[in-house]
């Protein structure tokens, strides 16, 4: 397991991480399944958690699992997806592994000690957009459970102080993509070259170029505006957010 690399995608809903899911599988190197909801993958961290107190006491029988938890894992994953088993079957070649599971940076404790236990360190993909148009598209989603703007800002914040946190502890095993930045680059393909395979040391061949260029066009219409005065007032208020959109949204700072 020496060889294989844990990879997540989180960040928060309508941010871009199915189609990073979707760039990322396009490499035969990478084989990450579709999302696992954030409620099962918090009980089948709690199911490992069990495992290693049922073991901890027993070195020759922890020493043993530990030896075949990160197969586990990765092949759970697979089967936990909402999709069913997912990409299991490019698991034998695949350096990268793992899943989506948007809001999964609530989880990154859970992450690095689990896969610390088996020797490995995991790499996360940060999905990140601008809080209007995150709103804008959640609002139109069917499942979105937020019945007020406030309460979806208090998520969008707590996501990205999570971030943060990652950012200080695994700083170079952490990768934003700014859906932002992709929809207002000129070359989509180049974008995808420089900020999601060159960060992991991967090429972009002709076969993955073809296969990403089959896929439906990552650069998303905004949606026709349809947030109220005081909804915008509502998400520019919050007193951290200027400076949130000043730094990573330059054009939401136009507002």
């Amino acid at each position: 397991m020496g060889d294989v690399t844990p990879l997540f995608i989180g960040g928060m809903a309508r941010s871009g991480t199915t189609n990073a899911l979707r760039v990322l599988n396009a490499h035969p190197a990478v084989m990450l399944n579709g999302e696992v909801s954030l409620s099962v993958q918090k009980q089948f961290f709690a199911l490992l958690d069990g495992v290693e107190r049922s073991y901890a006491e027993k070195d020759a029988t922890l020493e043993a699992w530990r030896a075949r938890k990160a197969d586990y894992m990765f092949e759970s994953f697979g089967y936990l997806s909402k999709g069913g088993r997912g990409q299991l079957k490019k698991m034998p070649n695949a350096r990268f592994r793992g899943h989506k599971t948007p809001r999964a940076e609530s989880l990154f404790d859970r992450y690095e000690a689990h896969f610390r236990a088996t020797g490995l360190q995991p790499h996360y993909f940060y999905c990140a957009r601008n809080p209007f148009d995150c709103w804008r598209s959640h609002k139109q989603a069917s499942w979105n459970n937020h019945d007020r703007v406030e309460s979806f800002v208090a998520q969008y914040m707590e996501s990205f102080a999570h971030l943060a946190g990652m950012q200080r502890r695994a700083g170079e095993r952490v990768f934003v993509l700014n859906l932002d930045d992709l929809i207002a680059a000129p070359e989509p393909m180049a974008w995808y070259r420089e900020q999601i395979f060159a960060p992991l040391g991967l090429d972009m061949p002709n076969g993955v170029v073809e296969r990403i260029a089959k896929l439906e066009p990552a650069k998303e219409r905004r949606e026709k505006s349809c947030l109220s005065t005081e909804e915008e007032k509502a998400i520019s208020r919050h007193p951290v957010m200027a400076g949130l959109i000043e730094q990573m949204f330059a054009s939401a700072a136009l507002r």
